[in-house]
């Protein structure tokens, strides 16, 4: 049998990430396999972590929609929420919380149309026990939507919001994959080149929503941020 650090520091070479069940790591370190400890401080680490995330939001910052001046607030504080989560990399809590700005907006939009400006309790007790589905029923047939608009929300519940609110790891990572992933099998310590697919791998799961929620959530974020103005146009999110 080779060195199993040996063998392991030459699999890791070229490697981005390496991934392996709980229990393989530890039948690799009764094997004698010694994995490096972090030794940095906590203090260190956060310098780390923020100095990395400031390098990325420099990047992207400029790029954030913001929510029109005259919007009710909390339309604004949705919208930080958002550019919060991003900055620090929570790329699938900003999704999420666009799922819930677009729905939010839908539903104030609704009783303004309905009851006008005054507060109205029943009203929102009403619509906050909808669905988004028959939220966006409603709103279409109250002239809130034009069948275009209507027919994207339709899509955008059916294929981002629902999955994130209800966390459908399958529906999110379905068709991501790795190719060329070295696999090895510690008992013959045979290594083989196979594409992974995250869809029904749950070892993978996490790391392949990671690249999912952060290939998504500019389109996402725009998205929500476009039905926002789309009502606001039409004066149904105003102060």
């Amino acid at each position: 049998m080779k060195n199993i650090n040996d063998f392991l520091a030459s699999l890791a070479q070229g490697s981005t990430h390496m991934i392996a069940n709980p229990k393989t790591i530890d039948a690799l370190q009764k094997q004698g396999a010694h994995f490096d400890t972090v030794k940095k401080s906590g203090t260190e680490l956060l310098d780390d972590l923020f100095a990395q995330r400031r390098k990325e939001a420099n990047n992207v910052i400029k790029l954030f929609p913001t929510a029109p001046k005259a919007a009710i607030p909390t339309v604004g504080f949705l919208y930080d929420e958002i550019r919060e989560a991003m900055l620090f990399g929570l790329n699938g809590a900003a999704i999420s919380l666009s799922a819930i700005l677009v729905e939010f907006c839908l539903k104030y939009a609704i009783v303004k149309k309905r009851k006008g400006d005054t507060y109205d309790k029943a009203e929102w007790d009403r619509v906050e026990g909808m669905e988004l589905g028959s939220t966006i029923v409603e709103a279409k047939r109250l002239g809130i939507l034009s069948e275009e608009i209507e027919k994207k929300l339709k899509n955008f519940k059916d294929t981002v919001r629902n999955p994130y609110l209800h966390y459908n790891i399958k529906k999110i990572t379905k068709g991501v994959g790795a190719s060329k992933v070295k696999k090895f099998d510690i008992v013959t310590q045979k290594v083989d080149e196979v594409v992974f697919l995250a869809e029904d791998n749950p070892i993978i799961w996490g790391f392949a929503k990671t690249f999912v929620d952060k290939k998504l959530v500019f389109g996402v974020f725009s998205f929500a941020d476009m039905i926002v103005k789309y009502l606001f146009e039409q004066n149904l999110l105003a102060e």
